[in-house]
């Protein structure tokens, strides 16, 4: 098994970031609940010289590296909205599909909130901090589940690698049980894939998204006619991260691997959507399963990394090239 970016973590304290002494830049200066989002790099250690300095437009907090450009929107659910290589951007636009864009986070099972998720966490805006070489955001506490998140971006100057650690606070007196889960938009096209763990792929409530086995991985090229309506599916994976290829751009999502026991009930650690209207698939991991103890933050670490496939590349089904070449990523991404 190839473990790669961080498991889920319990700590008293808020996962947060901080500068070197000096003011933090504001965009969203109001910290809800009074939370001190620089609090946990009071010392100087949110400044890395091999990490890039963020720079902040309106409520756009952007790293850049060379041709790869990655940004969050603090007043949109402290969403990621561009992950682009070369010009390509690889999350979807704000559109027509509401709240259905970009990349967001949302505490796991479903069944604790249903739909829409609780407007505090998605799409409520998120105070927001430079801190350093990192950018620290929280969201108001959902008065439905007593949970605050917070989301601390950064990226390796050399690499390009981003590094995304979410945290769920319990506000509430109670234990509260729930999983991390990020849901990333991309474009309807493209092929996603990852190593298939345990068991069979299984259907929710819409229609069973089909995937095909080869080379002990799933993979997914998507195909307009074959989905008439809405299509899900929810699998477990194996060494941590699930990969999608569009426009020959390549996005990898690393994180810690988890068992099917490990699962929220009615999730999966792996989970694919897409839409009946043809506009976009949900490429979704999810962390463990844990209780929160109340004052305490679960935190998780996801890795994301985009490349420019050599045209030798095979992109399709099975292709040996492809699961290659990730699994040559693992030093990189955290294995």
């Amino acid at each position: 098994m190839l473990p790669l970016a961080g498991l889920v973590s319990m700590h008293g304290m808020v996962a947060g970031c901080a500068g070197d002494g000096s003011a933090p830049s504001d965009a969203l200066n109001s910290s809800p609940d009074n939370l001190d989002l620089c609090a946990q790099y009071k010392d100087g250690a949110a400044m890395n010289s091999n990490e890039v300095t963020p720079t902040v437009s309106g409520t756009v907090y952007t790293f850049i590296v060379g041709d790869r450009v990655f940004a969050v929107d603090a007043a949109q659910g402290g969403r990621i909205v561009t992950a682009s290589l070369g010009g390509k951007n690889m999350v979807t636009l704000a559109s027509s599909q509401n709240n259905n864009w970009g990349s967001t986070f949302w505490p796991s099972p479903q069944s604790v909130w249903n739909w829409p998720p609780p407007a505090e966490l998605d799409p409520g805006a998120y105070a927001a901090s430079i801190c350093g070489t990192k950018v620290a955001m929280a969201s108001e506490t959902s008065a439905a589940l007593g949970i605050k998140v917070t989301k601390q971006f950064s990226v390796d100057a050399t690499t390009g690698v981003v590094t995304i650690v979410y945290g769920m606070v319990n506000r509430g007196s109670q234990a509260r049980s729930l999983a991390p889960w990020e849901i990333t938009r991309v474009a309807a096209g493209g092929l996603t894939f990852f190593p298939m763990g345990e068991g069979s792929p299984k259907k929710g409530t819409q229609d069973l998204l089909t995937l095909q086995m080869a080379g002990g991985a799933a993979w997914f090229a998507y195909d307009a006619a074959s989905i008439p309506q809405e299509q899900k599916v929810f699998a477990d994976g194996a060494e941590g991260w699930i990969a999608h290829v569009e426009d020959n751009v390549l996005l990898v999502k690393s994180f810690g691997d988890t068992t099917p026991s490990q699962a929220a009930p009615g999730e999966s650690e792996i989970e694919l959507y897409a839409d009946g209207a043809h506009t976009y698939v949900e490429v979704e991991n999810q962390g463990a399963y844990a209780s929160i103890a109340p004052g305490a933050t679960a935190t998780w670490t996801v890795r994301w990394y985009l490349r420019k496939l050599d045209a030798t590349v095979s992109v399709q089904d099975g292709s040996a090239d492809l699961l290659a070449l990730i699994r040559s990523l693992r030093s990189l991404l955290g294995g």
